[in-house]
């Protein structure tokens, strides 16, 4: 659905929104190949607390790299490269509802390592989030939120920053006869240099009390190699849903991904 996901009320809604945690339910794992050389494997689950979530997860990418070239932008980590990689982020969120607000937090600890040369920090995710007129959510979430270090013998400039994302989003989701509809849309801004606008939707169909099916396709504005389109299917049997997702990348190579969810 374009990478929007603000608003979502999955459990990995830890890695986009702290906020939505109050009413995330479950647990899931995923793994995806984005080319030969690079994959990603995703893990989050969430439980209750209080009046909101707690919520632990964690993701984990190994790639091949340039040697001497760091930090790397995701393009290059889809390319094959003499070094070996990796980047790690491990979070814990939690939510809390306060005067009708949906006010969330994850700490995070994220690393990334090419051969000899690492960079690791923790940094600070905030967000929040409310109902709107009865079929809207609207969510806003700050990302990343940590100090820069300076490096001596890159080949890049030695200020490394950490990705200052700012996401304003809203999602939006109805029954249409037979159907249920969400749709969401979502601008981002990297530090104060890129937008990132992107938008997506997903339409479900139940021909029994637990069992469901949706396609999902999203846009999104092609950047250090992602592409812009995105599409995804879902199988759904009572608690347990079987998804798969694709997203095009640059070099016309397509990430394909698929996970396993338990409510």
């Amino acid at each position: 659905m374009g990478n929007t996901a603000t608003g979502s009320r999955d459990d990995d809604v830890l890695f986009y929104n702290p906020a939505q945690l109050v009413v995330a339910r479950g647990m899931s794992t995923s793994a995806e190949r984005l080319s030969p050389t690079a994959s990603t494997v995703t893990l989050s689950s969430v439980t209750r607390l209080n009046t909101g979530g707690v919520a632990v997860g964690a993701t984990i990418a190994q790639f091949e790299a340039p040697a001497s070239v760091f930090p790397l932008t995701r393009e290059e980590m889809l390319n094959r490269g003499s070094a070996a990689g990796s980047s790690a982020n491990a979070v814990v969120g939690i939510a809390q509802v306060i005067k009708g607000f949906r006010l969330g937090t994850a700490v995070k600890y994220a690393e990334d390592r090419v051969e000899d040369r690492k960079f690791g920090r923790a940094a600070l995710d905030v967000g929040v989030s409310r109902d709107l007129f009865r079929f809207y959510t609207a969510a806003v979430a700050v990302q990343n939120i940590g100090r820069s270090e300076r490096q001596s013998g890159l080949v890049r400039p030695a200020a490394i920053d950490l990705p200052l994302l700012t996401t304003i989003g809203v999602t939006t989701g109805r029954p249409l006869g037979a159907y249920d509809v969400i749709a969401t849309a979502s601008v981002s801004m990297l530090r104060t240099a890129i937008v990132e606008p992107a938008a997506g939707a997903e339409v479900a169909y139940s021909w029994l009390d637990g069992y469901s099916i949706a396609l999902r396709g999203g846009l999104r504005r092609p950047d250090y190699g992602n592409g812009r389109l995105t599409a995804g299917a879902g199988f759904n049997v009572d608690r347990v849903s079987i998804d798969y997702a694709l997203e095009t990348l640059s070099g016309s190579r397509l990430g394909q991904r698929i996970g396993l969810r338990v409510r």
